[in-house]
């Protein structure tokens, strides 16, 4: 399993650092429990079914209906490990044939691999999907080529001229445009934003067992701090409420700081 990442911005002090170690240590346990827990089918709310076959849509010149498919960019279809298979009845028969389960949103791992904890500003620390990761579709774009010999002139901000190649559309033997697919690569928090606009879970929503493991795990370190300050060595163990391997995870990680 894949640690979750530790991110500073570039505003964070020292003293920044200092002030938020505890909180950036409970989010990053968070963080690594609730990846656990969704990874392993179990979402804090029941996630939708994906999106099954839509209705076929009536051809303008046959007046025919015509199926409407399902389609992904051959990079993904080769990341999924089923090279050439860009073409689906649907997202569910997809995910379906990838062994994505349920709310997991874990296709092929980009998105999870961009979690991380980040601090914000001075206030409190950040679960968030960073980054980017390899999308679904593609991007179409005309294949454009120079015109041997021939050249745009134009003027530099500062005044220089400057030649340009002339580019035009690259054509087949029919005349019509070429074009290529290039790869997409998604923004993380656009894909998580996805995953809840289409199954309706929050991937990093805490359960109520885990809101009150965090709770528990904050009083518990405020009476540590308390009883230093007015200088008691009683200590009683920790009292455990909701989730016990979250508070546990926490209690391990502020033991590093």
């Amino acid at each position: 399993m894949l640690d979750v990442k530790i991110h500073w911005t570039k505003t964070a002090t020292v003293d920044i650092k200092r002030d938020l170690a505890v909180s950036m240590a409970m989010a990053r346990a968070t963080a690594g429990h609730i990846r656990r827990r969704v990874l392993g089918g179990d979402n804090a709310t029941p996630p939708r079914p994906y999106h099954g076959p839509r209705a076929p849509i009536i051809d303008k010149r046959s007046g025919r209906p015509r199926k409407r498919f399902y389609f992904i960019s051959p990079a993904y279809a080769a990341e999924l490990g089923m090279p050439g298979q860009t073409r689906w009845a649907s997202s569910a028969e997809l995910h379906k044939h990838a062994g994505v389960k349920s709310g997991t949103a874990h296709t092929t791992g980009g998105m999870w691999r961009g979690l991380r904890v980040r601090n914000y500003g001075k206030e409190a620390a950040l679960i968030e999907f960073a980054g980017s990761s390899l999308g679904a579709s593609s991007v179409r774009t005309a294949i454009r080529r120079g015109v041997k010999g021939s050249y745009v002139l134009s003027r530099t901000k500062r005044g220089k001229l400057k030649a340009t190649k002339l580019k035009e559309f690259s054509r087949d033997e029919g005349g019509n445009v070429k074009y290529r697919r290039k790869p997409k690569r998604v923004r993380n928090s656009a894909k998580a934003g996805r995953v809840f606009k289409t199954t309706k879970v929050g991937l990093l929503q805490p359960t109520a067992a885990e809101s009150q493991a965090q709770l528990a795990a904050v009083s518990q370190q405020a009476m540590g701090v308390v009883l230093v300050t007015f200088g008691s060595d009683q200590t009683d163990g920790p009292t455990v409420k909701g989730d016990r391997r979250l508070f546990a995870a926490i209690q391990r990680e502020i033991g590093r700081q």
